[in-house]
């Protein structure tokens, strides 16, 4: 009689580890007094945005960006208002501007003199979720503006 030892077969494969490194998030440039508010802000931010989507380290400007989670969730401070608004997104009193980019959505805020972006993928259900932890310290660190009207064509 011959037996065979086989390995055991799974059909759920071994989950990918998750990324923990650096990464690369691009700054705009900004002047003095945007650095400043920026700089307060990061430093103000959360360590983890939803269970599980920690704040990962940066590499280039960290006085100006952030990082969390794996897909990675990023925040660029000192944007400009997008060239094309969407239809304003309260969050917490916090408006954004949603745009679908593709492989997830932009959140950019309207109503601050220095603006924030946050790219959240596709691979997060509810972006909402991972902005809401951002509002407190958006709102402490950065002042509110009153946006201006767009004029119509």
């Amino acid at each position: 009689m011959l037996l065979l030892a086989l390995p055991a077969c799974s059909s759920d494969p071994e989950p990918a580890p998750r990324a923990v490194g650096p990464v690369d998030v691009p700054a705009a440039a900004v002047d003095d007094a945007a650095r400043t508010a920026c700089a307060e802000l990061v430093g103000g931010l959360p360590d983890e945005v939803d269970p599980g989507v920690e704040r990962r380290p940066v590499s280039g400007d960290a006085e100006l960006t952030a990082a969390w989670g794996d897909p990675v969730v990023t925040l660029e401070c000192g944007v400009p208002l997008p060239d094309r608004p969407e239809e304003p997104v309260s969050v917490n009193g916090l408006v954004w501007s949603v745009r679908d980019i593709g492989a997830g959505f932009r959140w950019t805020t309207t109503d601050r003199a220095v603006n924030v972006a946050v790219e959240v993928p596709d691979a997060y259900p509810n972006g909402a979720e991972l902005i809401n932890p951002l509002v407190a310290p958006v709102t402490a660190a950065l002042p509110a503006v009153t946006p201006t009207a767009t004029p119509s064509p």
